[in-house]
């Protein structure tokens, strides 16, 4: 029986055993594989709609019109990843008590306090001039699939039935949730506050790295010291969402111990789990992309290439998908929860987007509150009072719960803290601004044919923030910075701290999309980002830009190191270079070493290997190993020299840019002898290296592959309480993985055991020249149902650099075609 049979054996017999305890009876046991037959009557379809599924995964929809094109890419989203869209949706509209109970009031209390409340029809048109119709159309679709699994519960993914839940109808308004978005910088604040506190202002300035420079001012009448993380626990709590717990899910068919796992299996999958350290940093920075102009490829016409990084999760992030009607023609990625794609091409235009960190759309303000009546906020020299909004929020087996969300002038009010007379609000530019739910806008590059509107399209792309690259088939290549930007006009007020709610810090509006940063055909023939800061020196607007959440450079600059020389590139070349595993932090500390010895036979057999190395962290480089051990060694040891004992815990480790340019230029932290205490700590934390990976890896040095310790796997959620024989035919294969947090191939990992926790969710290399010579990747494939060939076909592809073809013309995807589904209207 090959592996696909095993699995949907599995699958099907782990329904079977669910059906039965829960009196249910017997079905395909997934959502995902298409029903018999070549299609169904789909009520709601207006007129005929084919499905045709390549043998990659990809779904391209060919409608009639564009209702009935967004309602299927509704119901096909929801036949692959119903679970994950049912989550997303509850968890953002606060409606997860009504299926998991009332301890989950408090996090449907507050992701309601950052829902959009502002002009729904404003809203709407801002994403697209049909942008109603459109978003209408595809909760149509989602509710489609939600009433066929309603009515036939074979069809529900596991997960519904372990969990004892069913999914939830959606509305035009469910695509347009905010807490997803990439956003900033609050969090910032409260930890910009909290090192003043601990060491000074002049020692905070002096550690702290800004891009551009800028000077720090406390506010006036800002009291840092009174600021705490737990000032922003609803705020983390809106935007996390709440871990599961067994006692959530009382009508599972599952044994106690066995809902414990599956609790703690579904928060890890759903994000909620806890995260280590280095995955929280991994994750704040996403992305490469360049175009190239037909003056350096062979072809003579533009490429595109990009690799947006995410955390990396089964089911994927991203969900790919070809949209084809009357006025759309375009492919690409995008979320399942989301209508039209956010990278790809239609039949003019390509585009792909990494995160700009330029815009700062958060500031925490700070209140004092009226002693007599804590719901009044002084503001300009008066009482204001709080606005209050009470909801019904639906709790399972219980009576609905009335919650009360307040809002101050600024936005809502996280934090109260009664005995100090004090409130705190986030105001946020997307709770402020309507067409700021992440991503939407990219509907109307869907339908962009050249710069002009692109950059139109671009002018409303506000959230996230994003370095959009551009190519055509006129030869134009381009980058547009867009953003959201409030304007703060106090000079003391730079973003980076809260400030008084008092009246005297208000935004002076926001900068016009019009206004935003762009270049169309750079002199260099190619443009490329990787989130370095890269706003233009001569840009007029540069004093407006956010200092903190740039990436470090070293993945831009290989990139531009490699394309540079690149005089006639191809697709395969971008393809080359998306897996690039040069390091340059290696190719920086590395030469430190020059002239040094040791006497410890493991630091010398160390010193060789590295002096030896090319510095690539391909997965059978034994000195990428001994690297990446030691590098965060010699990062803590500098960060524990240069930083003051009472910041150590609120700083952090220091960037590597801060750290190599301590360690090239040493001074009196040091020691007497700077040079030598610099070498001696080199020393000896590549024997603190050595030594662990002796523990972890035995003594045998040359078995240290840097492939046998960095790896990709994904157990599906449910492995863990089946038994062996299902676990195994549920768990994907191991794979190894080359490239670090800091290579182009970026695979941030976690040290507990070098998984891969973070990297490219979604490829893409676009040839303008032939749209069919394109080519893209998932991973770890299309659908979250196991039983589906879907499941984790694009994994080893993934894993080794490998792509498919994203097949555009009719023709190209019939030649790939695996099956078709037609959606065909109710019969009258």
């Amino acid at each position: 029986m090959d592996r696909y049979g095993r699995i949907r054996w599995s699958s099907l017999a782990a329904a079977a055993l669910l059906l039965a305890a829960c009196g249910g009876g017997d079905g395909d046991g997934g959502g995902s594989s298409p029903p018999p037959g070549p299609g169904a009557q789909v009520p709601g379809v207006k007129e005929q709609v084919e499905i045709v599924r390549d043998r990659h995964g990809v779904s391209h929809i060919f409608a009639q019109n564009q209702r009935d094109l967004f309602f299927a890419q509704g119901y096909n989203a929801a036949r692959d990843r119903l679970w994950q869209l049912d989550q997303w949706r509850r968890r953002g509209e606060g409606k997860m008590a009504e299926q998991f109970g009332a301890r989950f009031v408090p996090a449907d209390r507050a992701a309601r306090k950052f829902l959009f409340r502002g002009d729904a029809e404003a809203e709407f048109a801002s994403y697209h001039p049909q942008g109603k119709e459109i978003l209408t159309a595809f909760s149509d679709g989602i509710n489609a699939y939600v009433d066929e699994v309603k009515a036939d519960p074979a069809k529900l993914p596991i997960e519904f039935r372990l969990t004892g839940t069913e999914p939830g109808r959606w509305s035009p308004t469910s695509s347009l949730i905010r807490i997803y978005g990439i956003t900033r910088n609050v969090s910032t604040e409260i930890s910009m506050a909290r090192r003043i506190a601990a060491v000074g202002l002049p020692t905070t300035q002096e550690l702290t790295d800004q891009q551009p420079p800028r000077t720090l001012q406390v506010p006036a009448g800002l009291d840092v010291g009174t600021l705490t993380t737990a000032i922003l626990a609803e705020y983390q709590l809106a935007r996390g969402g709440m871990a599961f717990e067994a006692g959530d899910f009382p009508r599972s068919p599952l044994a106690p111990l066995d809902r414990e796992r599956l609790a703690s299996a579904l928060s890890a999958s759903g994000g909620t789990a806890k995260r280590e350290p280095e995955e929280l940093l991994a994750l704040q920075h996403e992305s490469n992309n360049w175009t190239v102009s037909g003056d350096r490829t062979a072809s003579g016409k533009p490429i595109l290439a990009g690799d947006p990084h995410r955390a990396i999760s089964m089911p994927s992030l991203r969900y790919m998908v070809h949209l084809h009607a009357p006025g759309w023609n375009v492919i690409g990625a995008g979320e399942p929860a989301l209508p039209g794609v956010s990278m790809g091409h239609n039949e003019r235009i390509a585009f792909g987007l990494t995160i700009f960190a330029y815009g700062d759309e958060e500031d925490l303000y700070v209140y004092e509150t009226n002693p007599a009546n804590p719901d009044q906020y002084r503001y300009k020299g008066a009482w204001e009072t709080m606005r209050k909004v009470e909801e019904k929020v639906p709790v399972r087996d219980q009576a609905e719960q009335t919650v009360t969300l307040k809002f101050t002038r600024h936005g809502p009010v996280v934090y109260e803290d009664a005995g100090a007379n004090k409130a705190y609000a986030v105001r946020a530019a997307y709770l402020e601004f309507p067409g700021t739910a992440a991503y939407l806008a990219s509907l109307r590059l869907n339908q962009a044919n050249n710069w002009t509107e692109f950059s139109e399209g671009m002018a409303r792309h506000f959230t996230p923030g994003e370095n959009m690259v551009y190519a055509d088939v006129d030869g134009n290549i381009g980058w547009f910075g867009g953003s959201l930007v409030p304007i703060r006009p106090n000079p003391d007020w730079t973003g980076l701290l809260p400030v008084p709610g008092d009246g005297r810090y208000e935004w002076a509006g926001y900068l016009s999309g019009s206004l935003l940063p762009r270049i169309l055909n750079p002199r260099e023939g190619y443009f490329a980002t990787a989130n370095q800061f890269n706003v233009p020196d001569d840009y007029a607007y540069r004093d407006l830009t956010n200092t903190m959440g740039w990436a470090e450079p070293y993945r831009y600059d290989r990139i531009v190191e490699v394309l540079k020389t690149s005089t006639r590139h191809t697709v395969q070349d971008s393809a080359k270079l998306q897996i690039d595993e040069l390091s340059i932090p290696a190719r920086t500390l590395v030469p430190m070493l020059a002239g040094l010895n040791s006497g410890d036979a493991d630091v010398a057999d160390a010193l060789q290997r590295l002096r030896a190395w090319d510095y690539v962290a391909s997965v059978d480089s034994v000195a990428a190993t001994i690297f990446e051990a030691w590098l965060p060694k010699v990062s803590a040891q500098v960060t524990s020299l240069v930083v003051p004992p009472a910041g150590r815990s609120l700083f952090g480790t220091l960037s590597k840019p801060v750290v190599f340019a301590r360690l090239a230029a040493p001074d009196a932290v040091f020691g007497p002898d700077p040079v030598a205490g610099r070498n001696a700590l080199l020393l000896d934390t590549l024997k603190s290296a050595m030594g662990d990976l002796k523990t972890r890896l035995g003594g045998d040095v040359s078995a240290w592959k840097w492939g046998s310790l960095h790896h990709i796997k994904f157990d599906h959620e449910l492995a863990a309480f089946l038994d062996a024989g299902m676990a195994g035919d549920l768990a994907t294969q191991r794979f190894q993985v080359g490239g670090t947090g800091d290579t182009v191939h970026r695979a941030s990992y976690r040290t507990s055991d070098y998984r891969v926790t973070s990297g490219a969710s979604y490829r893409q290399i676009i040839d303008v020249a032939d749209w069919d010579k394109s080519l893209a990747i998932n991973v770890p494939g299309q659908s979250a149902d196991p039983a589906s060939p879907y499941y984790d076909n694009l994994l080893e592809a993934w894993a080794k650099g490998d792509y498919f073809p994203m097949v555009y013309t009719r023709g190209a995807i019939d030649a790939v075609k695996a099956d078709s589904w037609t959606l065909r209207p109710v019969a009258r």
